[in-house]
């Protein structure tokens, strides 16, 4: 939201490169000169139809125009301002903006800076914490306090009793010895415990790494694509029907002499899948479902066919870590094996014959609803493009743990988001589709789509995790889409008016506030 703040700029930049004149780009958008000129000077805001008249009067995709890393920084600047740190340094928006314009490379700085700052914060009261609750740290403290009334108490027996005999003496000498063998290790285990949490250091979160490189990317890798296509054909017996989860068993046992076996959560340590490279088995949870299993499948065929493509991604810079880099392999192999069970093509066609009824689509691919709309937000390939979506996962706690936006929509980082998003009322009627208008605070309108989604236990007493996922675009593309049928978008009773944070949200009397607005 907060990065349209740049698009006047960014529209002149490019009107100018192209050589053409206010007038001339106001009459290909059908808009008049004195309107373009506010636009330009960021006066006015802007969005969906005129932005798309824009971009094709400048002959740029929509998202040339919108600036999506710039957008990004801005959103994050902005966010920070909203914490309490900077509640007495009044930070001016217009400021923000300025800086982001004139120092891209110093509003990075900061953004750098704020990330090591939350980092280091959440790893000290997480070290708070275990130290609080922690039964080892527990029995150590007690162990080295003891060690050291011990050696005490026969320091001063020592000391009391000079007419002690030798023997004596040489006894409790050895005894104080062993107890201060005794109390060097228990030091030397403490500060072991608390040293290994130095490793821990980073001045940002993987999954926040890996963020951005989807956002770089713009969810698209085009590398896997073309990989998936290409594989695709060998996998299928049957085109018109697309990849079953035989298709990829037979695949992987004739290609790389893999066997799948099917076993207990227990045996896997809970996870979904476990590769065994040793005897080249692939052992997949007989908890998880048919569409689940087949993902897991898909995946080990990139992990086998797809590692170069998906090494040199993990190569770039914005992965950091270990960790990072693991937490993209992962993603990657992910984005693959959506690329191979959904065509490109094949599946933008469908999905806009079906105008996006992901029921119809998952029963079209035998797919989930969150495989579904992961998949909706891939469909970016230039020239190709499918509708920009938003995507966010969140728990019943209000974690977020998977978030992407190309619709223009920012997603905060720092915090939690909107109470009044329908990702947390969707809770109320799990499983029913819930579809929602919003305003934003700079006036743009979304559609939002909402839905929980269960991921079964083990076995009977073994607990369910449950998920809402919200899935939404600029309203602009509504009528694209299923779920904008029977809103009336006319009627501002229908629409619901939404913030990012509670911090950066200004609206008044809203009773569902959590935190204080802070000014910037």
């Amino acid at each position: 939201m907060a990065g349209r703040a740049l698009l006047g700029h960014r529209i002149r930049t490019i009107r100018k490169d192209l050589g053409k004149t206010q007038a001339a780009l106001a009459g290909d958008a059908g808009v008049s000169a004195a309107y373009l000129n506010l636009i330009e000077h960021n006066r006015r805001t802007i969005g969906g139809a005129l932005l798309l008249r824009l971009a094709e009067a400048l002959e740029v995709p929509p998202a040339d125009l919108t600036g999506s890393e710039e957008a990004r920084l801005l959103a994050d600047l902005e966010e920070i301002g909203g914490d309490p740190l900077f509640t007495k340094t009044n930070l001016d928006k217009q400021d923000i903006t300025k800086t982001l314009g004139v120092a891209p490379t110093m509003a990075s700085a900061m953004v750098a800076l704020y990330r090591a700052y939350r980092s280091a914060n959440e790893q000290i009261d997480a070290l708070s914490e275990r130290i609080s609750y922690d039964p080892f740290l527990a029995h150590a403290a007690h162990d080295v306090v003891s060690r050291i009334t011990s050696i005490r108490s026969f320091a001063e027996i020592l000391h009391d009793h000079s007419d002690m005999s030798q023997e004596q003496r040489e006894k409790f000498t050895e005894s104080m010895a062993e107890e201060s063998e005794r109390l060097s290790s228990a030091a030397s285990e403490m500060f072991s415990f608390l040293n290994s949490f130095e490793g821990a250091r980073q001045t940002m979160l993987p999954a926040d790494e890996v963020d951005d490189l989807l956002y770089d990317h713009g969810n698209y890798f085009d590398s896997l694509e073309t990989l998936a296509d290409k594989l695709r054909p060998k996998v299928e017996t049957d085109p018109d029907h697309g990849v079953f989860l035989a298709d990829i068993i037979s695949y992987l046992k004739k290609k790389h002499n893999v066997e799948l076996h099917r076993e207990t959560p227990e045996k896997l340590d809970q996870k979904n899948s476990i590769w065994d490279e040793e005897t080249r088995s692939l052992y997949i949870s007989k908890a998880a479902p048919l569409t689940a299993s087949r993902f897991e499948a898909a995946k080990m065929i990139s992990r086998l066919d797809a590692h170069e493509e998906v090494e040199k991604l993990v190569a770039s810079p914005r992965l950091t870590t270990d960790k990072a880099r693991q937490r993209a392999r992962e993603s990657l192999h992910g984005y693959f094996a959506g690329a191979l069970i959904f065509p490109y093509s094949s599946f933008l066609q469908t999905v806009t014959d079906l105008r996006h009824d992901i029921e119809m689509i998952q029963q079209l691919y035998a797919a989930s609803w969150e495989q579904v709309c992961h998949r909706l937000t891939t469909l970016r390939r230039p020239g190709e493009e499918g509708v920009p979506f938003h995507f966010v996962r969140s728990d019943i706690a209000g974690n977020i743990s998977k978030r992407f936006s190309a619709s223009g929509l920012q997603i905060p980082r720092y915090g939690g988001i909107c109470p009044r998003w329908a990702i947390h009322s969707a809770f109320l009627t799990p499983g029913n589709i819930k579809s929602q208008l919003v305003k934003a605070p700079d006036t743009s309108t979304y559609l939002f789509i909402a839905r929980t989604v269960t991921k079964l236990g083990a076995a009977f007493k073994e607990p369910r995790s449950i998920y809402s996922i919200l899935l939404g675009c600029d309203a602009t593309y509504a009528d694209r889409l299923v779920y904008a049928d029977g809103l009336d978008r006319e009627n501002a009773d229908s629409i619901t008016n939404v913030g990012l944070t509670c911090r950066q949200c200004h609206m008044e009397n809203c009773n569902q506030r959590a935190h204080d607005f802070v000014e910037t």
